[in-house]
């Protein structure tokens, strides 16, 4: 079995900066095709990610959001912002909430922890903070962007079983939103 360092010295052996990777990641239920820049000391992990080969644990440059790359799920393509491009942000539409219990993996790879105030988004990049409020009751709350999704049509954000009982909408399923873009978490 090669290590992590003979496999990202194969991965980047192309360049010496970096090389378009593609693959298929498998994030729950969904087979997600991606395709994107990384940066040499990189490997792809088993959940399609890719790692810091220093094996940090904390999240990479890809994984933060600091680098495009593209994704394709059920034939639909699509093109993650990075964080300048995600300034001035805003954006109306529906939200629904996921709690499956804590387990598998979110597309930064953590686990997802159904009590963190987390939430998932196609395009804006991983490690971002938005402002979710409420549009039925003016409730407003802060979470960070570690997963992708939702991808039913429609639906703009998934929030975390305890955003949306922050905003009040577990109950119903889904509610109309507003999400702007604050930042970096």
């Amino acid at each position: 079995m090669l290590s992590r360092s003979l496999l990202a010295l194969l991965v980047c052996a192309a360049c010496a900066g970096c090389k378009v990777v593609e693959g298929t990641a498998h994030v729950g239920k969904f087979a997600i095709r991606t395709t994107g820049k990384v940066a040499a000391g990189s490997v792809r992990t088993a959940a399609g990610m890719f790692e810091d080969d220093g094996g940090s644990g904390s999240l990479t440059k890809y994984q933060r959001g600091d680098q495009n790359h593209s994704y394709t799920v059920r034939g639909r393509r699509y093109h993650t912002m990075n964080f300048d491009q995600a300034r001035g942000f805003e954006e109306r539409g529906i939200a629904s909430w996921y709690g499956r219990e804590g387990g598998p993996s979110t597309s930064s790879g953590e686990r997802y922890r159904p009590s963190a105030l987390t939430a998932a988004h196609k395009t804006l990049p991983l490690g971002s903070k938005v402002r979710v409020t409420n549009l039925r009751n003016g409730r407003s709350v802060t979470v960070r962007i570690n997963d992708r999704g939702p991808f039913v049509r429609g639906r703009v954000i998934d929030c975390s079983r305890a955003a949306a009982d922050r905003l009040e909408f577990r109950s119903r399923g889904v509610t109309e939103v507003h999400i702007r873009y604050l930042g970096r978490s």
